[in-house]
């Protein structure tokens, strides 16, 4: 399955990120995360760029709802620097398996209020 685009909307550095929620399908089934981990990057301006995040489940991703697929980037303040961020999701399955479903970008605009 190729790797699904999702460009997060712009969001202005030290703004709290309300979190977002995805659902990861493979031939329109729902993949079971059950035994999964899953490891999300981001990095500067392309996929070889200066590593600027490095998010882990249990930690900043939360596997909601496994059985159906469902796992969430957390809330958070953000604290990637202003710029364009590239990112993908790489997940690790139970059999060892690693596939990358989830890529995008996310702008981060500098604000005014420091």
């Amino acid at each position: 399955m190729p790797t699904q685009t999702y460009n997060f909307p712009d969001i202005k550095f030290g703004d709290t990120h309300d979190g977002t929620s995805f659902t990861v399908l493979v031939n329109a089934v729902a993949l079971n995360l059950t035994a999964a981990s899953i490891k999300a990057q981001f990095r500067a301006n392309s996929s070889t760029g200066a590593l600027l995040k490095t998010m882990v489940d249990g930690v900043d991703i939360t596997i909601t709802d496994a059985v159906n697929g469902v796992f969430q980037i957390d809330p958070f303040d953000i604290d990637i620097p202003p710029g364009v961020a590239v990112y993908d999701i790489e997940l690790t399955l139970g059999d060892g398996r690693k596939k990358t479903y989830i890529g995008g970008t996310w702008c981060i605009l500098q604000d005014v209020t420091q």
